[in-house]
């Protein structure tokens, strides 16, 4: 029996479009007539948003993701770009999905207003085997600080869709739109949340409340653009895990949580990352915290349990890589990596101690080396990276290919940075079906030195 579906838009939130031109100026019209009314706001404020491709719960708890998150946090710099991307599987939930997210800043216009764009394209998705499956979603949020207001807009774009094998009917998708999946429940499409001095808008927002999968939650395609007031001493950081950059196979990291700006506590969860002959993990958990004031501090950390690195050669019950910042306005920041640890680490058969030195090089004879505990400190950001593989010899991985694993970076400013060791280089958001072999340093004829590991010899 053929289904029959009604789709139903909620009312309500402000709309704006966005338009691109050559030269890369961005036009902003207005369409609704609230787009204008949020608080009268200073300038210029701090940068504040971030895209994921995926975030899974079941009964309210967090069981995947987000995944390839990308970010861009307490900053006032125009001209910043962030990407991240790859193929997401949660076993049981999703099938193999290209996903892709950006973020960028910028200043247009005579009254160098300031605009924030993320993104989120997925090139396609099958969520439990055929309920929901769909294609070509692209998700854009946008902010503009116009000096007294902040006007905003979110828009989705979707190729096909399909509830029960039934294709939905697509045309232009006003925000919030409704499609029941009958007796299992709904999808959101082009959701839209108003956010402080900003917005958040999903691609796709499929709730589940009825069934063998009832209580089942997945947000597909998440992007969020807005502004913070500056704070008084500009904390930033991410903590993530993996990112591998080699060539074709490059894998851009799976779980990542940024400092929060100007100020909480956040984390980011994942169950396990298995990457055949690779990596395997047990579960991990990435966190951010700042706390304003004089000082202000913060730290980035993230913990990663049951490692399993190229087949056995690396290996830890659990690697913790932690790094903290503390600055008055007008002051030196005071940095330390204070929380970092490993637990029976081994290398190569080799037992190596919780509290391994900083920048420990080991041979790994006939694949490369690695750099245990990587540490790198400039006057404002420390950064460590618990382990850093250099491929030398090819095998499961090209030669030339690096491993990074465990990463956590800070910096204490007062005027803002670009952000710490962007996971991925910039990329174009819209190519979600290409291959990624240029991002990061996979396409320097050193990757290593590219990333400045030779410096250790």
């Amino acid at each position: 029996m053929r289904r029959s579906f009604r789709v139903g838009s909620r009312v309500g939130l402000r709309r704006l479009t966005v338009g691109v031109v050559s030269g890369g100026l961005l036009v902003v019209t207005l369409v609704g007539v609230e787009a204008g009314t949020a608080q009268a706001v200073p300038s210029p404020l701090a940068y504040q948003q971030f895209a994921f491709g995926t975030l899974a719960s079941n009964g309210g708890t967090v069981t995947s993701g987000p995944t390839f998150p990308t970010s861009i946090t307490c900053t006032t710099l125009p001209g910043l770009s962030t990407s991240n991307g790859g193929v997401v599987t949660i076993p049981g939930l999703i099938n193999s999905s290209s996903v892709f997210q950006s973020a960028t800043t910028a200043e247009t216009g005579p009254n160098n207003n300031q605009v924030a764009v993320t993104r989120s394209t997925v090139s396609s998705m099958n969520l439990l085997s055929g309920l929901v499956t769909l294609s070509g979603l692209g998700v854009t949020s946008t902010a503009v600080n116009t000096g007294t207001n902040v006007l905003t807009s979110g828009a989705v774009s979707l190729g096909a869709l399909s509830v029960l094998g039934v294709p939905i009917p697509l045309g232009s998708i006003a925000p919030n739109t409704v499609v029941p999946i009958p007796m299992l429940g709904s999808i959101t499409l082009n959701e839209q949340m108003p956010v402080p001095n900003g917005i958040r808008t999903v691609g796709a927002h499929i709730r589940l409340t009825a069934g063998e999968n009832a209580g089942r939650d997945v947000r597909i395609g998440t992007t969020q653009s807005g502004f913070v007031p500056k704070p008084p001493v500009f904390l930033t950081g991410v903590a993530y895990s993996n990112l591998i950059a080699a060539g074709a196979l490059t894998v851009g990291p799976l779980i990542g949580q940024s400092v929060p700006c100007p100020s909480g506590n956040s984390q980011s969860s994942l169950s396990g990352i298995n990457l055949p002959g690779i990596l395997t993990t047990g579960s991990i958990t990435a966190s951010g915290t700042s706390v304003p004031g004089n000082p202000s501090v913060g730290s980035s950390r993230i913990t990663l349990s049951g490692v399993n690195l190229l087949g056995g050669l690396i290996g830890a019950t659990a690697i913790t890589s932690q790094v903290n910042a503390a600055k008055s306005p007008g002051q030196p920041a005071v940095l330390n990596t204070t929380g970092t640890q490993f637990t029976n680490l081994t290398v190569g058969g080799v037992a190596y101690p919780d509290n391994v030195a900083p920048n420990t090089f080991v041979p790994l004879p006939g694949v490369g080396y690695v750099v245990l505990n990587r540490q790198i400190q400039t006057a404002t950001s420390v950064e460590v990276r618990a382990l850093e593989v250099v491929i030398q010899v090819a095998g499961v991985l090209p030669a030339g290919s690096v491993i990074r694993i465990a990463g956590a970076s800070i910096s204490a400013t007062d005027q803002g940075t670009a952000p710490l060791s962007a996971p991925i280089d910039p990329h174009d958001a819209g190519a979600s079906t290409t291959g990624h072999e240029g991002q990061l340093c996979a396409d320097s004829q050193d990757p290593a030195k590219c990333l400045a590991v030779n410096g250790l010899l």
